[in-house]
């Protein structure tokens, strides 16, 4: 494995400290992780959800996962061949911008990019997302084992409910959203209690930086 430039940890202020900053300590992570692993990929997030990035994590628990703190990351790597930690890391560092983040891992580009061209996972969506498809409710009982105490908090959300031998009813078929159209956040809980998910969570490899080569390759996706 190629050796890093530099061992020395450039702190973040000059004043002293007893103990080292957060700052400090994120630095030395990032930089602990290049010597450990041997590809970093760059990526970003679509349709960020906790829950599924955590699951990530779990199965890729023997990488490591950075997101956000991008100018310290970027202190981290080096903006330029002078301050860069390794020989080409600086490529990586100036295309570290908004919602994006790191994955450090051994396992080969061909494992990563396959395993992440194939990994999307539904998602309910958001208010000001778009809708992927027109959805209909259709007249009749409402699905679910809803109490009929909920019928105001239903109709405000623009169902024409109605309670009928003590059970909650659509009365005639309504539209929730068109295809293409900007969810509300009053469509997003409708979509999902009729279990409607018009979202995919996904990560979006950006490029990667390879140890044994020496420089970032951008990926044209």
């Amino acid at each position: 494995m190629p050796k890093s430039k530099r061992a020395k940890l450039v702190h973040l202020t000059k004043t002293k400290r007893k103990g080292r900053s957060k700052g400090d300590a994120l630095i030395e992570e990032v930089r602990d992780s290049v010597d450990e692993f041997s590809n970093i990929f760059l990526f970003e997030v679509e349709n960020m959800r906790n829950a599924a990035l955590k699951e990530i994590r779990m199965q890729w628990s023997n990488s490591r996962f950075m997101i956000g703190r991008n100018k310290l990351i970027m202190v981290a790597l080096g903006v330029d061949e002078e301050s860069e930690y390794r020989t080409g890391l600086s490529q990586l560092a100036k295309k570290i911008t908004g919602d994006c983040g790191l994955l450090f891992t051994n396992r080969d580009e061909k494992a990563v990019t396959d395993f992440f061209s194939e990994y999307k996972q539904p998602q309910f969506a958001r208010a000001g997302s778009q809708a992927t498809r027109k959805f209909v409710v259709s007249a009749g009982e409402v699905p679910g084992l809803l109490p009929v105490s909920m019928e105001p908090q239903l109709r405000k959300l623009g169902l024409p409910v109605r309670i009928k031998k003590g059970k909650l009813e659509i009365a005639v078929d309504t539209t929730v959203c068109e295809e293409g159209s900007k969810l509300t956040a009053e469509q997003c809980k409708v979509l999902e209690m009729f279990d409607q998910k018009m979202a995919v969570f996904r990560i979006k490899l950006l490029g990667c930086y390879s140890d044994s080569a020496e420089k970032f390759l951008e990926y044209n996706l």
